[in-house]
């Protein structure tokens, strides 16, 4: 007997449990080569938005071998200025940080004095117990540590990135070529590949003026690591709706230990408007409701991804689950998941007094099953 007839002879209980363990075995695939497939995922996401510029060198007469150095050139010099940023903030953070701890102690001391005033009494040591000083400190030495490590990888992305740019110029010639310039599977990776990079241009472009917006702002109000406030709004900005939360939090925080709560709670508002600007109007306007995802989709991505790859996982799980979404809308068959991974579609719910087939709309009783409309 031939093993594919086995395979449909299995009972419905036996293929879960094979898909089940098929799915384990990859995820533990996924975390076990986690150093080496995290900055190769991050490439391949920094190569999707720097495509669009590779094409318009060409297209201008640039010859391929200098579009793609300058391509190169360009993105690394962007990223190793974050990465400047990044290293600086933490080392001055964690020299910074006890100073910040004791002004939060400060302020804690004055608020507990007006809570006992008002006759409600909180423990000596209720802000260090809370926030735990200690260990924001050996947070903080950790990050400063691992600075080598960050490099490293920043490194071996920049030399994936190389080979991922010299590829893309002939790889849709020779794929056109092995299946036929008319193929299925062609015409679904050339819609997958263009609509994913549609995304991430779009996406950029709104993070960019995002961060710049923060990032200013926090600037002329006097906060201390304005530029960083900008980088992590930037970054996180790919992350719907919790992003902006997490990138908000630490810098209202800085900024109301540094100057005050007035001055925080001015920084809150920059960040509520620019989310609300760009966020909640630009955003699916220009993205489009092909391209979104609904909360539970994103936090579950989220979960999964973070625990797989930790922080470049978060940072890559919309992507990566837009892309699966994306594939999914192009499989045929497998469009109803698609479907259920995205926002409501307005046009697919029926109004509220929609009419009822046959008498049923009427609140006519049927007399038997057969009448009941199928």
């Amino acid at each position: 007997m031939s093993a594919a007839p086995r395979v449909r002879e299995l009972t419905p209980q036996l293929r879960v449990a094979l898909l089940a363990a098929a799915f384990m075995v990859v995820v533990a695939g996924l975390r076990a080569a986690a150093p080496v497939l995290t900055p190769l995922a991050l490439a391949a996401f920094v190569a999707a938005v720097s495509l669009p510029s590779l094409g318009w060198l060409r297209s201008h007469g640039v010859r391929t071998w200098l579009a793609i150095l300058t391509i190169v050139l360009l993105d690394a010099a962007i990223l190793s200025l974050f990465a400047w940023i990044v290293v600086e903030t933490v080392i001055d953070l964690s020299l910074a940080l006890p100073a910040y701890i004791e002004r939060g102690q400060e302020i804690e001391g004055a608020a507990r004095a007006r809570l006992a005033r008002w006759g409600m009494e909180l423990p000596a040591e209720f802000y260090a117990t809370l926030v735990q000083p200690q260990r924001l400190l050996e947070i903080a030495a950790s990050w400063a540590r691992n600075v080598t490590s960050w490099i490293s990888v920043l490194f071996l992305m920049l030399l994936y990135l190389v080979f991922i740019l010299v590829e893309s110029v002939s790889l849709p010639a020779k794929v056109a070529h092995v299946l036929g310039r008319k193929s299925r599977a062609l015409v679904i990776g050339e819609t997958v590949l263009r609509q994913v990079q549609r995304y991430l241009v779009v996406k950029t472009l709104i993070s960019l003026l995002t961060g710049a917006t923060i990032g200013i702002s926090a600037a002329l109000l006097g906060v201390d690591f304005a530029a960083f406030w900008g980088l992590l709004a930037f970054a996180l900005n790919y992350i719907p709706t919790i992003g902006s939360i997490v990138a908000a939090l630490p810098a209202v925080a800085v900024a109301s230990l540094q100057l005050g709560v007035e001055r925080g709670l001015a920084l809150a508002g920059v960040y509520l408007a620019a989310n609300i600007a760009l966020g909640s109007v630009a955003d699916p306007i220009l993205i489009g409701r092909q391209l979104r995802l609904s909360p539970i989709v994103i936090l579950v991505s989220l979960v999964f991804w973070g625990w797989t790859w930790g922080l470049a996982g978060a940072f890559l799980a919309v992507p990566l689950t837009i892309t699966l979404r994306v594939g999914l809308q192009s499989a045929g068959r497998l469009s109803k998941l698609a479907a259920l991974m995205g926002p409501l579609d307005p046009s697919v719910v029926a109004p509220p007094n929609a009419a009822l087939p046959g008498d049923l709309a009427a609140g006519a009783r049927p007399e038997s099953l057969s009448e009941v409309p199928r």
